[in-house]
């Protein structure tokens, strides 16, 4: 024991390890360590085992690197976005250089000569955008790019990559249409549509280029509604949906240009309307655009509703300025847009009334900017006491559970139609389309509180109360009427679907007063004061002379054209309104005493069956034939959005 312990440090000194990869091939397979011996006879547990200590090869055998399997690593995001920067940048080059041509056709010398056709054509396809790129912010930790629509500001120029006013200038065919051309109707749309509607100012000192400019898509929208060639109209209203198809429903595209356009496009709608009206769709659009561009609340200053806080780049914030006047008359206008689609078609309530909306109209009645201003205001007013008598707050209520109002509902809401028109400006009261729009608004107030008699057994004090309200009804009526008759046919052409929808309701209650059957009411001398089948035979002529007078070129296609339908579309209702009379009484001649008949079907008042079939979905329509005033006998409580 004492020699074999002494022996070990000697032996243990006489040992040196093997050097990484250098072991014997026998304590590699074993997996043992592996000391050679001091004399060079090999390693110690070799000797100890009585083998042969075979050394192993001197080269380590390394590994071969196999083919990767992985795809190739695409480039970093920020090479990415450079490259989507160059075909960016490339693009506006282009478009700037066909811009700078259209503005130096549009500002040259006006002549009959000069056309634009060399630039955008109606037959040019949209293609979709990449020169406006949205906003980019890349997340480094997780390699992720995050895409932002970018933030309008009142500074960007139209020039700008985030502003898709440069898209819609290519967009916008300008083919055959003059300088001067432009120019015209222009002026044409100053006189004739902004007062019928002011949804937009455009100053005096604006050319029909510098509108181009500012507001391609408007401009666009004009030129179709005021050329009198009906096969362009149309030609035009076709790209018109093009650029809301691409650039608003695909690529999401939203400014002020594109929503006056549309709402625009939506007001008078009729002049394109073919088989199915559209203005309920559009309207819609234009409430979801409004929406978009939070124009339906007053700014405050923050940070940007799209920059959302979280661990991404530190964005940064964006205060916004107060609303400017073009906000809120558009915003207004949007109001003005949904009333009067609920008053044609009656399919989507308009907007809520909001204080924001309250302090809008208030600002515009100033008229600071424009008169027309506070025509819109006046207007906007009007809709808002009809719209408490026409939309219910239940949606489930229908015609014939209507409560009968009282007198003292009936006194307010005159007393605030009043108060609307005293609070008017001595040079409004007299206005034309001021005077139209008080007038049917009264003419509203009063044919609601007609339907509903007072009582099952009137006595005389109420009897002689209910004919002095009727012979009032009729009053307004031939107020209203001579107020249209005044309006020079040139100026027919601005005529927006809101008029036609008041005007035509003057016809369905003027009908009801022709034909109402109750004690007192004479239908003589009613028909003596206003006859509704007169009336309609004068204004189906002179929607006829109409035509010459303003120069329609007509269509031999299937699109009419709103001028072309005009003169069917009195006949239509003079036929309507004939066969309810021969179908309740038999319909006296104010001349003599001898009943009339129906009329055959003589090639003056034949009626095409599409104009028929597309007036099926108007609001007029199902008042005229589904809407007697004597339906209010059994009542049931409602509650009303006054």
């Amino acid at each position: 024991m004492e020699s074999d312990t002494s022996h070990e440090p000697t032996l243990a000194g006489s040992l040196a390890p093997a050097p990484y990869g250098r072991a014997c091939v026998a304590c590699s397979r074993a997996k043992c360590k592996c000391f050679y011996r001091s004399d060079g006879s090999g390693c110690e547990r070799c000797h100890r085992l009585g083998k042969a200590c075979e050394q192993t090869a001197s080269i380590r055998k390394r590994r071969t690197q196999k083919a990767s399997s992985r795809p190739v690593q695409p480039p970093p995001p920020r090479n990415l976005l450079e490259e989507k920067l160059d075909n960016v940048l490339s693009i506006l080059r282009s478009q700037a250089s066909t811009k700078q041509l259209v503005e130096q056709t549009l500002e040259g010398e006006p002549s009959k000569n000069t056309t634009l056709s060399n630039i955008n054509s109606l037959h040019n396809p949209i293609t979709p955008s990449i020169a406006r790129g949205p906003e980019v912010v890349i997340d480094t930790t997780e390699s992720v790019v995050h895409l932002f629509r970018p933030v309008e500001r009142p500074d960007d120029l139209p020039s700008s990559a985030t502003s898709p006013q440069l898209l819609i200038t290519g967009d916008v065919p300008i083919h055959g249409i003059t300088a001067l051309n432009a120019e015209e109707q222009l002026a044409t749309f100053r006189r004739a549509f902004i007062p019928a509607f002011p949804f937009i100012h455009i100053p005096t000192t604006t050319s029909a280029s510098d509108l181009y400019r500012e507001k391609p898509f408007v401009w666009l929208v004009m030129m179709a509604l005021t050329t009198k060639v009906v096969s362009k109209q149309f030609d035009l209203a076709d790209h018109i949906w093009k650029i809301i198809s691409q650039r608003v429903l695909c690529e999401h595209h939203a400014n002020v240009d594109l929503l006056l356009g549309i709402i625009c496009f939506a007001s008078w709608s009729h002049y394109f309307k073919k088989d199915k009206p559209f203005m309920t769709m559009l309207t819609q659009m234009a409430v979801s655009m409004a929406f978009e561009l939070d124009l339906h609340k007053d700014t405050t200053p923050g940070i940007s509703p799209r920059d959302k806080p979280s661990r991404l780049l530190t964005r940064q914030t964006y205060v916004r300025p107060v609303r400017t006047m073009e906000e809120r008359r558009t915003f207004a206008a949007l109001y003005y847009l949904t009333s009067a689609t609920w008053a044609a078609y009656r399919k989507t309530y308009p907007l809520d009334w909001t204080p924001y909306l309250e302090d809008c109209a208030r600002v515009l009645s100033q008229g600071t900017e424009t008169s027309l201003d506070i025509l819109l205001t006046t207007q906007i007013r009007c809709q808002l006491i009809t719209n408490g008598i026409t939309c219910p707050k239940n949606e489930n209520i229908e015609i014939g559970g209507f409560s009968s109002p009282s007198r003292l509902l009936y006194t307010a809401l005159l007393k605030q139609l009043d108060d609307i028109r005293q609070s008017l400006p001595d040079e409004f009261q007299s206005e034309r389309v001021t005077r139209f729009y008080l007038l049917s608004t009264e003419l509203k107030i009063k044919e609601f509180f007609l339907r509903h008699k007072e009582s099952n057994n009137q006595h005389n004090g109420i009897q002689i109360r209910r004919v002095q309200d009727l012979e009032s009804a009729l009053t307004v009526i031939e107020h209203l009427l001579a107020v249209f008759d005044d309006l020079p046919i040139l100026d027919w052409v601005g005529i927006s679907v809101d008029y036609v929808t008041q005007l035509t309701h003057c016809f369905v209650v003027l009908f009801k007063l022709n034909t109402l059957k109750e004690p007192g009411w004479d239908l003589f001398e009613t028909r003596k004061r206003a006859d509704v089948i007169q009336i309609l035979d004068q204004y189906s002529a002179k929607a006829e002379r109409a035509l010459e007078i303003i120069g329609i070129v007509g269509n031999e296609g299937p699109n009419w054209g709103l001028f072309n339908k005009g003169p069917h579309f009195f006949k239509t209702i003079r036929m309507l309104m004939w066969t309810e009379m021969a179908t309740n009484m038999t319909y006296l001649n104010v001349e003599g005493d001898n009943p009339e008949e129906l009329p055959g079907l003589t090639a003056d008042n034949i009626v095409p069956d599409d104009l028929v079939m597309s007036l099926a979905q108007e609001s007029w329509l199902s008042n005229l034939i589904e809407d007697p005033w004597d339906y209010i006998s059994q009542l049931n409580e409602t509650e009303y959005s006054f």
